[in-house]
């Protein structure tokens, strides 16, 4: 667990954790009074509930379950809060039957834009060290990680009948992608 006395940042400022569904939206009064009091840019962290005490002060925790960056940090995360959000942490809640209002929390660590990358990078890199990943929610990222959860969460858009192509697709991918498998590990035997 690494506290903010750790960092190799300057955090000018910690938010409290605050549900999801809390987040200010764009243009809004809130917003507006956020983002002068603390800034536009820095990491955000996102954790259920039932973690938050065991996380306490820490910024690098085994329970953390998605750490972000952004230079507008209110804006990006607000795509979380509606049911049609664009965010992957948006996909790792409804995917998890998690409620915004009273399971998913979130905190805003606030630093100069030049630092951002920084920490998150810090974060991130302290993270796979101490617990063999980045963060818990893995299934949330939009990169490598969240390849299955994206795949999962565009099959829900689609028709019966488009279903049937995508399994039949899959199923010869499968077959193909084995067959190369196997022959690679014959290769490795000769």
């Amino acid at each position: 667990m690494t506290t903010l006395i750790e960092c190799p940042v300057d955090i000018t400022d910690v938010s409290e954790w605050i549900p999801v569904s809390k987040i200010p939206s764009g243009r809004s009064n809130d917003e507006k009074i956020m983002n002068e009091k603390y800034g536009t840019s820095g990491v955000y962290q996102i954790a259920h509930v039932k973690d938050l005490d065991d996380i306490s002060d820490n910024i690098v925790h085994k329970f953390i379950g998605y750490t972000g960056k952004s230079t507008d940090i209110l804006s990006r995360t607000y795509s979380i809060r509606p049911l049609k959000g664009s965010h992957g942490v948006n996909r790792y809640i409804k995917q998890n039957n998690l409620d915004k209002e009273t399971e998913v929390f979130i905190r805003y660590l606030y630093c100069s834009v030049d630092d951002i990358c920084k920490l998150e990078d810090w974060i991130h890199n302290e993270s796979k060290k101490n617990f063999d990943y980045r963060f818990l929610w893995s299934d949330a990222s939009e990169g490598n990680d969240g390849k299955y959860s994206r795949a999962q969460d565009a099959l829900e858009l689609l028709t019966s009948f488009e279903l049937l192509d995508i399994i039949l697709f899959a199923k010869e991918l499968a077959i193909s992608k084995n067959t190369i498998e196997f022959q690679n590990k014959l290769k490795g035997l000769v």
